[in-house]
């Protein structure tokens, strides 16, 4: 019997001039020079810590990117850690001017399709982005996995809260309308950045991704619909009964302000407003290192560099300048 594979995937999506939309956190379109290099460089302390804590894993990287069109440091990257790049096209784009921000994001449907054929009944997948850190071994997480189906971020949105332009108690309407009766259980929002599903459970969502895909965006243009993945992803999981939101013992968004005591110690960090800074000086660490030679002294940085769990002067400074001479080479003045 062969043993059972552990996937950990994350992607980028390079969008042409014709199709770019925002990215808040990046601060650029995604068409831009600075969007596309602040995206090459947080993969380096992705896949190192992911690679560092999981040396068994399968480790796998989808781009649209041909593996000629990636920087040298990210060819050296995949090959000292073991992981695949997989150039997939994006099928599931929505239509253009759908929403103003985040349009490569349906991308993760064509990774789960191309996961399906992957996988084997048992295997596990976890689907990160990229801006995340791994602290710890994964073992425990996988086996959750295993065990129930899932692992999800669920983030605690209340009913009435607008997340991205789109509320629990519409995307319930929307639940209702879609499938002819009302969710079983009140509606949570799964965060995209962290899916952890068993191979029957994808094949679950690639089964049922194609009815939601179409009654979204075949709504009159007044009604409430689903404007990102998580949205479309969030109802997914109630049909397909996926409600362990287990991800929460591993992972939080940790947007670089005071954060909740303990939270330092998650095996996984994610860093949405540090893509620029704190994961930008942990890449010219690693690319330095090449790999984390020393844990303690690592984590250490790591914490000082992302503001975690507190931020310090010196971050400060150096986030000033990081921005500063960003400004000059992306936006000089004339």
């Amino acid at each position: 019997m062969k043993p059972f594979k552990n996937y950990i995937a994350t992607w980028f999506y390079r969008e042409s001039h014709e199709e770019a939309s925002y990215y808040p956190q990046a601060g650029g379109r995604g068409d831009s020079a600075l969007l596309h290099s602040v995206y090459m460089q947080i993969q380096v302390p992705f896949f190192t810590t992911f690679r560092h804590y999981n040396p068994e894993a399968e480790l796998l990287f989808f781009t649209n990117l041909e593996a000629d069109q990636l920087p040298p440091f990210l060819t050296e990257l995949f090959q000292r850690t073991r992981t695949e790049v997989v150039t997939l096209p994006y099928r599931n784009r929505p239509p253009k001017g759908w929403y103003k921000a985040w349009m490569n994001q349906f991308y993760v449907y064509d990774i789960f399709k191309e996961m399906e054929r992957r996988m084997q009944l048992g295997d596990t997948l976890l689907v990160c982005d990229a801006d995340c850190l791994c602290r710890t071994p994964l073992h425990s997480l996988f086996q959750s996995i295993r065990t129930d189906g899932s692992a999800l971020y669920d983030l605690g949105c209340p009913q009435g809260f607008s997340i991205n332009g789109t509320t629990l108690a519409q995307m319930e309407e929307f639940y209702t309308s879609c499938y002819g009766e009302r969710p079983s259980s009140p509606m949570a929002y799964y965060g995209g950045e962290f899916i952890g599903l068993r191979a029957d459970a994808v094949h679950g969502v690639n089964r049922e991704f194609p009815v939601v895909w179409q009654f979204n965006f075949n709504l009159p243009a007044d009604t409430a619909r689903l404007h990102e993945e998580a949205h479309i992803f969030s109802v997914l999981a109630e049909r397909l009964h996926l409600r362990y939101a287990t991800a929460n013992r591993y992972v939080k968004r940790l947007w670089t302000t005071p954060i909740s005591p303990g939270d330092e110690k998650l095996s996984v960090w994610h860093l949405p407003s540090e893509k620029k800074f704190g994961l930008y000086r942990l890449y010219r660490i690693l690319e330095r290192d090449k790999g984390i030679l020393d844990e303690q002294r690592f984590w250490a940085k790591a914490g000082t560099y992302c503001g975690i769990p507190h931020i310090g002067w010196g971050k400060k400074a150096c986030d000033f300048i990081l921005t500063l001479k960003e400004k000059l080479k992306y936006h000089p003045t004339h």
